[in-house]
């Protein structure tokens, strides 16, 4: 009889835990452990992904931080229904949530997924907090604690989670992020990005602990020294439309020089376009999109939070988080390389994506993981 894993997460969006999830579950089902997926949240478009993929996706339909009775029952009832050995909780809703489907299910074993650090609680909504806070009480009753990064197990034990910690990463789609000369000259040409034009960019959701402001900041101060760079943000509320955002882009230095797209599901076509990744974020744990941008042979500059200065190791630079100046001298640094250290730059980057964060290296981990449960 085969393991059985049944993963409760927050939501199925666009999100780096999100795809990690769709990275790590088919690898998982290639093992021979069985594994399906409830979110608490309305159908979504990483859930799409799973069922293609052929994993069984249930919905619940639930609003953020809003739970229902009948989303509830619904989570009993399919709980009841697929016998887990196992309820992986992924994200901090998820992981409540699985600890109210272990009364469902006594024999299976509840681990918690924790897929960002601590430092900043006050970054997070009211709810997010109490839920949060209601985790670090439960998680006495799980038996174990996954965490994404080393830096969320210090800080989430600081904040009172008991369980028994191990640190697994996130596994990384290398041949889904890879360096592509044609995709590179299609994206810089939709921007009318120049050949002798150098384009920094940044991928990430709309949330304060990304810290597009400070990105922004920094980029002024950049284009100021250096007329050939360009910026460009993608990610989910990155648009003008947001007037915090239209204000820092409409400055003189930024007029015609920085690009926000918004929502983009094909990330992995914009990528190679960059000639430097950037990570502003004041807060991360392990930064999907560090690994994702090394995968496509990208230098990275991130701020020091989670585990980013580890996971680009000497490929990169590394810069204090919160502090656009340092912010931006690193930029000018990295870009008065020239462009073609930054192609030897990225080449070391994405050899060490395949070394540490490969896919098939994560999934064995977990896997081995799961069965010594």
């Amino acid at each position: 009889m085969s393991l059985r894993v049944l993963f409760v997460t927050s939501g199925l969006g666009v999100g780096g835990a999100e795809r990690a999830l769709e990275s790590l579950l088919p690898g998982l089902q290639a093992q021979g452990i069985e594994c399906a997926v409830v979110s608490l949240r309305e159908p979504q478009a990483v859930g799409e992904s799973l069922r293609a993929l052929g994993v069984q996706v249930f919905e619940l339909g639930m609003r953020p931080s809003r739970p229902s009775l009948a989303g509830l029952w619904r989570l009993w009832q399919i709980v009841r229904a697929f016998r887990p050995d196992i309820l992986q909780g992924w994200m901090y809703h998820g992981d409540l949530a699985a600890h109210l489907a272990r009364l469902a299910a006594p024999q299976a074993r509840v681990v918690l997924g924790i897929h960002q650090t601590l430092a900043r609680l006050e970054l997070e909504s009211r709810a997010t907090r109490m839920v949060i806070r209601a985790d670090a009480w439960l998680s006495r009753f799980a038996r174990r604690a996954l965490y994404v990064a080393q830096a969320a197990q210090v800080q989430h034990q600081a904040a009172g989670f008991r369980a028994p910690a191990i640190v697994l990463p996130n596994g990384l789609d290398t041949g889904r992020f890879t360096p592509d000369a044609g995709k590179r000259e299609a994206f810089r040409a939709a921007l009318k990005i120049g050949a002798d034009e150098l384009l920094v960019g940044m991928v990430g959701r709309l949330h304060p602990a990304k810290n597009h402001a400070g990105f922004l900041r920094a980029a002024a101060l950049v284009a100021e020294r250096m007329p050939q760079a360009r910026f460009v943000a993608v990610g989910g509320g990155v648009t003008l439309d947001n007037p915090q955002l239209a204000e820092l882009a409409s400055v003189p230095a930024l007029r015609g020089r920085v690009f926000l797209l918004g929502q983009r599901e094909d990330v992995p076509d914009c990528l190679p376009g960059f000639d430097l990744s950037v990570l502003s974020s004041i807060q991360e744990a392990l930064p999907n999109v560090v690994g994702e941008a090394m995968s496509s042979g990208l230098p990275c500059i991130v701020t020091d939070v989670g585990d980013a200065a580890w996971m680009i190791g000497d490929t990169g630079w590394v810069v204090p988080p919160a502090q656009d100046d340092a912010l931006a001298d690193a930029i000018c640094k990295a870009l008065a390389e020239g462009r073609e250290a930054l192609r030897e730059r990225g080449r070391l980057a994405r050899q060490r994506a395949e070394q540490e964060l490969s896919r098939t290296r994560v999934v064995e981990r977990y896997a081995a993981f799961y069965r010594s449960l």
